[in-house]
């Protein structure tokens, strides 16, 4: 089963179309996912900064776009901490229980060795 996680569930010519039109200095349409419906919410119009900073799961899978950042910091977060963020916030904003995120957790494992943890390098 493909998780949020694999590749295959990303917008990456998306990513690099609107990171380069931010570079030129142009206004973006930024989807914004929708963790409770599994939806995309009304676009997000995301002015042209100064500094653009890219967060997220996949900041750096994609070359095209690491092509056009000027430089890059990876925060490696210990999994305690990140395990104790994924609880607050899904128990919290999400309605999840432990259990479920537990094995969701484990369930994403895989991807998250083969395609998130190699970022950090």
């Amino acid at each position: 089963a493909v998780t949020a996680l694999a590749p295959e569930a990303q917008h990456f010519d998306l990513m690099y179309e609107q990171v380069k039109a931010l570079k030129e200095g142009k206004a973006v349409q930024k989807p914004i996912y929708n963790h409770v419906t599994g939806l995309l919410d009304p676009p997000e119009e995301i002015q042209a900064p100064k500094i653009l900073i890219i967060e997220g799961l996949h900041p750096f899978y994609d070359d095209r776009v690491n092509d056009l950042v000027d430089f890059r910091i990876y925060l490696d977060i210990s999994d305690e901490i990140k395990f104790a963020w994924k609880i607050q916030r899904d128990m919290a904003e999400r309605g999840h229980s432990l259990e479920s995120i537990k094995a969701s957790i484990e369930a994403r494992k895989p991807d998250f060795d083969a395609y998130i943890d190699p970022q950090k390098k």
